[in-house]
């Protein structure tokens, strides 16, 4: 089986390090669609054919299903990062969120598409959930965020991805997905709980 996890460094020890080196002025401070991409970019990995992956041919996560114009095998991790920006940090609205949240989010709609992660967040804070992020789910992201505070929003959507999958259970072709999926996901609390 391939293991799709590309840093072997424990997550903990690796953000640990970051926020280390950033205290010490020895990296520039990252943005918060920089530190979503390498969260997302560290699981999602380099080049892969999965004979049982519905995306097929992918690299950076980026899959010849929904890209059938790009040269998967050639991309180039930046203009990975043009295609996460346009068609999912921009489709959340990723710049709007709290940064726990618009972390969460992200990672979400990269796993499991944009109106799922989107009807999540919107379910969490009771805003109308039609899986588009617009000026009323901002407003409730706001309220919920005053009342319960941003990483509690964001522990509540990976508790949701959570269940999301495990109903996904049912489908042999995601079992050989779901180790890593899971590992994904507690490493995703580990990171929404510690912004």
């Amino acid at each position: 089986m391939t293991s799709y996890f590309v840093d072997k460094r424990p997550f903990e020890t690796a953000v640990e390090e970051e926020k280390i080196a950033e205290e010490e002025g020895q990296v520039p401070q990252m943005t918060t669609f920089d530190r979503a991409m390498k969260f997302v970019l560290r699981w999602e990995g380099g080049y892969s054919d999965h004979p049982s992956d519905p995306g097929g041919e992918t690299n950076f996560g980026i899959s010849k299903r929904a890209h059938p114009d790009v040269d998967i095998k050639n991309l180039r991790e930046e203009t990975a990062k043009e295609i996460y920006r346009k068609e999912y940090w921009d489709e959340i609205r990723g710049d709007e969120l709290p940064d726990a949240v618009a972390i969460s989010v992200m990672d979400y709609a990269v796993n499991s598409g944009v109106g799922q992660a989107s009807r999540a967040l919107q379910t969490i804070v009771h805003a109308k959930s039609d899986g588009q992020i617009g000026p009323n789910t901002l407003k409730q992201v706001n309220v919920a965020t005053e009342i319960l505070g941003e990483k509690i929003i964001a522990q509540k959507i990976v508790m949701q991805r959570s269940d999301f999958l495990c109903g996904l259970l049912s489908n042999p072709d995601y079992i050989p997905f779901m180790k890593g999926w899971m590992r994904r996901t507690h490493s995703l609390m580990t990171k929404v709980s510690g912004v």
